[in-house]
């Protein structure tokens, strides 16, 4: 979804994502706990949930500024900005994911294939989270 424009259909489709996302978390978690089995791939709807809660969160918080504001200049500089929030957040979503499979890999003694490609996954988000921060400080100059 393009995220440099906020619409209701969008939240909404972030509102049912993210319920979807926090009943497979649950679901996942659950049968993990009954038998006794990793529960990584509860993590990954628990990540996905959250990025999901944090997009619809943004668009209250961007809706309460419009309201605000007269200037149609105004408003799309906001959306601009909160869009590059919400991809500076899910960049650094997926990183702190990545990394958590990668550590999970790397204790369990996974394939060296898989850890390398994680290690890959690790270094290439956080080199996209850390460009997207540096474009949303020279846009707040």
């Amino acid at each position: 979804m393009d995220y440099n424009s906020f619409t209701k259909p969008k939240m909404w489709a972030n509102v049912v994502g993210g319920v979807l996302c926090y009943v497979m978390f649950a679901y996942e978690l659950y049968a993990c706990l009954e038998h006794d089995t990793n529960a990584m791939s509860a993590i990954l709807f628990l990540f996905l949930a959250i990025n999901c809660t944090f997009r619809v969160f943004s668009y209250v918080k961007l809706d309460r500024m419009k309201k605000g504001m007269d200037d149609e200049k105004q408003i799309i500089r906001a959306e601009r900005r909160q869009g590059m929030i919400i991809t500076i957040f899910s960049n650094a979503t997926w990183t702190l994911c990545m990394l958590v499979y990668l550590i999970h890999s790397l204790v369990v003694k996974g394939p060296k294939a898989l850890d390398i490609f994680l290690a890959f996954c690790v270094i290439c988000f956080g080199v996209i989270l850390y460009q997207t921060i540096q474009n949303l400080r020279r846009f707040d100059r």
